[in-house]
């Protein structure tokens, strides 16, 4: 009877193994009194309520209620709460009530509650840009070293702030 409980001991895909990590990572919180001069770039989930003057590039981004980001964001799934002024990139888009949107959103679906106050352009395309949504492929292109690995993660070097 013991032997029967290792049985299923088959070794799991690169592929799945990277989607379970994924789904189990603790999120990277930016709390409330936290204010960010630059760029955010991550590969899962991040939890932001603080302010950020900059881009931030992520898997999921909630931006909770005080949370403030000037700049663009780029992820497949965004929550906001906040307030954001820039450029929004994702597939899956929720404006909740009280959240502030100053600038242009990108999506392939979108959820607005009562509410929610938008100042700017709603734009639904069929597929947003893989490119910009592929963050785990960025190349340092000054480096010899980010050609020979691709999954090198590269800091944006210009930020696009709407005035």
């Amino acid at each position: 009877m013991r032997g029967v409980m290792f049985l299923n001991n088959k070794p799991k895909s690169t592929a799945a193994k990277t989607t379970e990590i994924k789904k189990g990572a603790i999120p990277t919180v930016i709390t409330k009194g936290m204010h960010i001069l630059g760029n955010i770039v991550g590969d899962s989930v991040v939890d932001f309520n603080g302010i950020l003057d900059g881009n931030l590039r992520c898997e999921l981004l909630t931006v909770r209620e005080n949370g403030v980001i000037n700049g663009e964001i780029t992820a497949e799934t965004v929550f906001i709460f906040g307030k954001v002024k820039g450029i929004i990139r994702a597939k899956h888009v929720h404006l909740h009530a009280g959240c502030r949107i100053e600038g242009i959103v990108m999506h392939e679906s979108l959820s607005i509650e009562d509410g929610a106050f938008i100042d700017g352009k709603c734009k639904r395309t069929d597929k947003v840009e893989e490119s910009s949504l592929d963050f785990l492929t960025l190349a340092e292109s000054d480096s010899d070293e980010a050609d020979s690995n691709p999954k090198t993660i590269r800091m944006l070097d210009n930020i696009r702030l709407i005035s």
